[in-house]
């Protein structure tokens, strides 16, 4: 912390008084640190930076929330979970052992819901119609998972982890089996209920890296949506719930899918460029491109779309996943997401274009498990935001 500014520097350089400075440390705006003597704080200055550049930006609409996490740590081309390398990690490491490792616990080889859940949840699954979106599905798996399950509101550490292990557990046996595997991995039985074909043990790899990889990245919208449920101490279906209402936004859990139907367009008209281009001028945008945190590059991006080309090297269509990447990259200076290298997986494997989004989102409940879980042990009802009053 030698470059770190102490309390009278960081209040001068935001022109505010000490009494302010620590009152933005109350609010979570800024975090401080105890120096070497125990008594006296500093501040790091890029943090303070930020505020600064914010308040002066107040009408650009973004709300800013800092709260202090052991468990992801998010940086421009790197990712740590609990100190250990996110992208490593999803090479050789099952969802299962990834999960157990972001939660702080020992490996457990039991995942799996109970009976009555599983009872509950098939007959609820079977009333909805076909064309029931998977996320819907998901939701509904949440809900039925809480509602058979008298003891939810144990908020032991034991305990939470076991609802997580459960409930992600249900959410994948809540989609229905297209054909092939109905046990195994968790990655594997994921695979028969998203992909209709045939695969071989290579590609549900693949299915496991993406898992991984989408696990935790920081406090997403969806994240501190899930924390703030977990400060009133709602129970941890109920954080669950939470965060997937969140995830559902088209800018979030969903941000795959119209990379999915560029491809399918592409293939359709014969027209990669063209394809892109009409995604464009729907959304005004490139999907799958440009992120607010990486402003170089997505490490997950690079590592699941590596690992998407060695496993359909001989697709008939991997060539225009990769021509589409290539347009996309001459025209803008942001960087391909994980996003995108979702939407080539949900396409070469055939599945929906819906699909990404389930994946997204039964990953990252093992990520908001540990943010509950991490949450519990802070003090209750600490999130507040103000409201400024614009009307009459």
């Amino acid at each position: 912390m030698d470059n770190w500014l102490t309390s009278s520097e960081a209040a001068a350089r935001l022109g505010v008084k000490r009494a302010t400075l620590y009152s933005y440390v109350s609010r979570g705006l800024l975090e401080r640190a105890v120096d070497l003597d125990g008594r006296s704080s500093r501040f790091d200055p890029e943090g303070v930076d930020r505020l600064r550049t914010r308040s002066r930006n107040r009408g650009d609409g973004e709300v800013g929330v800092l709260v202090s996490s052991g468990i992801t740590q998010v940086a421009d081309g790197e990712l740590r979970v609990r100190g250990r390398n996110l992208i490593g990690m999803s090479a050789d490491t099952r969802f299962e052992g990834a999960a157990d490792w972001v939660w702080g616990a020992e490996p457990d080889g039991q995942w799996s819901q109970s009976e009555e859940a599983g009872d509950v949840a098939r007959r609820v699954q079977d009333l909805l119609p076909d064309s029931a979106p998977m996320i819907d599905r998901l939701r509904v798996a949440v809900s039925v998972a809480s509602a058979t399950d008298p003891l939810r509101n144990d908020l032991s550490p034991s305990s939470v982890r076991g609802v997580g292990r459960r409930v992600i557990d249900l959410m994948v046996d809540s989609l229905p089996v297209f054909a092939g595997r109905r046990d195994g991995d968790l990655a594997d039985r994921l695979w028969c209920r998203l992909a209709p074909g045939r695969s071989n043990a290579r590609q549900r790899a693949v299915l496991n890296r993406a898992l991984v990889l989408l696990l935790d990245h920081g406090l997403a919208s969806s994240t501190l949506g899930v924390r703030v449920a977990a400060s009133v101490r709602a129970d941890p279906y109920s954080a669950v719930a939470a965060g997937l209402g969140i995830l559902g936004g088209r800018l979030h859990g969903a941000a795959s899918a119209p990379v999915h139907q560029i491809f399918q367009e592409a293939v359709t008209s014969g027209d990669p460029a063209g394809a892109l281009g009409e995604a464009q001028r729907r959304s005004g945008r490139t999907p799958g491109f440009g992120h607010s945190i990486y402003r170089r590059n997505d490490p997950r991006y690079s590592a699941l779309m590596e690992s998407i080309a060695g496993a359909w090297a001989t697709h008939e269509h991997l060539p225009l996943v990769l021509t589409v990447q290539s347009l996309a990259s001459e025209r803008t200076d942001a960087p391909a997401t994980i996003d995108f290298a979702l939407g080539a997986l949900t396409f070469l494997a055939g599945m929906r274009p819906e699909a990404g989004e389930a994946v997204f989102a039964i990953a990252r409940t093992a990520g908001w498990i540990a943010h509950a879980l991490e949450e519990y042990d802070e003090d209750p009802l600490r999130f507040r935001f103000r409201a400024r009053y614009t009307g009459s």
